[in-house]
């Protein structure tokens, strides 16, 4: 390891820079600035996250995107619902479903009811038509305003719908025409991605083009246990030739690149260092 500062860094959000945005994005202040020589890699290590978020988050998948008519009318009505950000049980998602859904005006009275046997949503309309937008639609369509068809921040990754929605009277469900969802997904994130925008050689690819991934992390727990990764080799690493390393920033994201919110829990992972021989 001849001429590596230092072969492991520790890091623990407990230690991040005042001036750290959150626990899961943050920049962190090495005690001595290390230069690493040619041909020197890297892996994240020993990740401890803690399952702190719930199955609603603001401002990253608390919107449901609806548009209703009346029975004798072909005009739609768009509209943007937020679900109310919380951990939920299915009963408990159908039920604020039912809630939000009413409390949209128009004419319709609406039910969203909770199946444990087959963990889907049923939604019914009294009087109305109405169509929960997929985000395959929301890409295509001017009817609402989103900044960033990609990423429109919907709950449709928790009721798993996806596609075209091609039931009902013209893709509306609505009288006599109960709308399902797809199998409900509670558990808000399946995969997590640590990346950094000063750190590495932006040797990685993300899904949606980013170069900025470090590692990948399997949600592989429950709420309120720790996640934990631990490699069982070096053969996940990235260069580091010839970086200076002084501050790093680090960010804990999704999928969608929304950083996960921790709730104030600290998480902690290991910089393993090698030099390339």
């Amino acid at each position: 390891m001849t001429g590596i500062p230092f072969t492991k860094v520790y890091i623990d959000t407990r230690f991040k820079t005042n001036d750290s945005v959150s626990n899961s994005n943050f920049r962190y202040q090495l005690n001595r600035t290390g230069f690493m020589p040619e041909g020197s890699t890297f892996c994240i290590d020993e990740i401890n996250i803690p399952y702190s978020w719930n199955t609603i988050e603001p401002g990253i998948n608390d919107k449901l995107y609806i548009s209703y008519r009346a029975l004798t009318t072909d005009t739609a009505v768009p509209k943007v619902l937020s679900i109310t950000p919380l951990r939920y049980t299915g009963v408990e998602f159908a039920d604020n479903m039912t809630t939000q859904l009413n409390s949209m005006g128009g004419i319709g009275v609406y039910l969203a009811t909770y199946n444990a046997n087959s963990n889907i949503i049923t939604i019914a309309s009294s009087n109305m038509y109405f169509k929960i937008w997929t985000d395959e639609e929301l890409a295509t369509t001017s009817i609402f305003t989103i900044p960033d068809i990609y990423n429109p921040q919907s709950v449709n990754g928790i009721l798993q719908v996806y596609g075209i929605y091609t039931g009902g009277v013209d893709g509306y469900a609505g009288k006599g025409i109960a709308y399902q969802t797809g199998f409900l997904n509670l558990l808000n994130y399946q995969d997590l991605y640590i990346t950094s925008t000063n750190f590495g050689n932006f040797q990685t690819m993300g899904a949606r083009g980013e170069s900025t991934i470090l590692r990948k992390i399997m949600v592989n727990t429950g709420w309120g246990f720790s996640i934990i990764d631990k490699l069982s080799d070096a053969t996940d690493s990235i260069s580091c030739s010839k970086l200076s390393l002084s501050t790093l920033d680090f960010q804990l994201r999704d999928v969608r690149g929304n950083i996960i919110p921790l709730h104030g829990a600290h998480m902690s992972f290991a910089i393993r260092f090698a030099n390339g021989e």
